[in-house]
């Protein structure tokens, strides 16, 4: 079980800590090739609408359909305006100055969609380039490894030095000295690399999940509360001008202001913060509601995401779409995935904890190598006799 699990998911591994080490540090490496940013401003300086943006955006690329706003926190001066192509369907962005109005970054800029290179290893560490077929795989590849993990603490024991745990054998068989250097490490690193493993896996299932709850949740909330208003107004409601096949350039022009979309979700919970507002959509079941996500400030909270559907034609608050324990379980452990929590040290300790993890694949498939070799080598000499 061990061998076979190991060996399976050995190379996707390999591929996601190699990808996973600029990851890290996309923050540092964005900085070092220039990423964009808002320009400073004096404390206090109020931002402009965000109508203003999403119609300067829709004048850029008139007949798109806005797909949704982004307030970064690492950038609370800029916000992101989401597209969809209204020829080709896809999707692109364009980041503006939240204080000025100018374009900070447009994905499209010169004609061609710019990919940066940690788009390109997101990408590859996220779903190896093939969308949601490419996730599904590496979660399985990260059941596997978890698998992997466990029956190599119960092999240990058995196969522990005589000198005891921990212990390395630096001379004699090299085959020993491997053994012992690709057991010592992974037991160092087994905590991390359990949590890894899981939350790497949990991460795989973003999408479906999110799905779910819209399918499920959000639907039924959004059926119950167009029934409790009567048979004509539930017949309105479910009879959805805003098809994302059809309709695509109505969608982000309701008569709701955005801007006040978001004023009615901060009344509601006036201590968190915007993290970004989705359009209404029939491919995510609320197709006449924008659904704004808030999430708090404090380490804890801003992992906790509070979803705020509001009416974009009459400006309802429907405050009543819950986060299920398996999407709050799904947000706590991305930082504990990505280790971006913890400022600089924790960044420099998941690289160590990366390479070690990258030292054990190596060593395990020595290992596996060389003993295949040690079982050909006497039938081959038998041959040769």
């Amino acid at each position: 079980m061990h061998t076979w699990s190991s060996l399976v998911c050995t190379v996707f591994l390999l591929v996601l800590c190699l990808t996973g080490l600029p990851l890290i540090f996309q923050d540092e490496i964005g900085d070092a090739l220039g990423t964009p940013h808002s320009a400073e401003v004096v404390a206090g300086t109020p931002a402009l609408p965000l109508d203003t943006l999403l119609a300067s955006a829709q004048a850029r690329y008139p007949g798109d359909a806005t797909n949704f706003i982004a307030l970064p926190d690492d950038d609370p001066g800029m916000a992101t305006v989401g597209l969809i192509d209204h020829a080709g369907g896809a999707f692109h962005w364009v980041k503006y100055d939240r204080h000025t109005g100018t374009v900070i970054d447009d994905q499209r800029q010169g004609g061609a969609q710019k990919i940066s290179f940690m788009d390109v290893m997101l990408a590859i560490h996220g779903s190896l380039t093939v969308g949601l077929p490419g996730t599904l795989l590496l979660g399985v590849m990260g059941l596997l490894f978890v698998a992997a993990l466990v029956s190599g603490v119960m092999l240990y024991g058995p196969f522990t030095p005589r000198t005891g745990a921990g212990s390395l054998r630096l001379r004699g068989n090299r085959r020993l000295r491997w053994l012992d250097l690709h057991n010592v490490i992974g037991t160092v690193l087994l905590a991390w690399l359990g949590v890894v493993g899981l939350t790497g896996v949990i991460n795989t299932l973003e999408k479906p999940l999110f799905g779910l709850w819209q399918a499920t949740d959000v639907a039924k909330l959004l059926a119950d509360t167009a029934s409790s208003k009567g048979p004509v107004a539930h017949a309105a409601s479910m009879g959805s001008p805003l098809n994302d096949a059809t309709s695509t350039a109505q969608r982000g022009k309701s008569t709701q202001p955005v801007q006040d979309a978001i004023n009615e979700a901060l009344k509601r919970h006036p201590n968190e913060t915007v993290a970004s507002i989705l359009f209404p959509s029939e491919a995510r079941h609320h197709p006449h509601h924008y659904l704004v996500w808030l999430h708090g400030d404090k380490p804890l909270t801003r992992e906790l995401l509070v979803p705020v559907l509001i009416d974009a034609t009459s400006g309802a608050v429907l405050d009543g779409a819950k986060l299920p324990g398996y999407l709050t379980a799904l947000e706590v452990s991305r930082p504990l995935h990505f280790g971006d929590y913890g400022g600089l040290p924790l960044k420099l300790l998941w690289l160590a904890f990366d390479l070690g993890a990258i030292l054990v694949l190596i060593t395990g498939v020595y290992l596996w190598i060389s003993r295949r070799r040690t079982r050909t080598a006497p039938a081959v000499t038998e041959v040769i006799t």
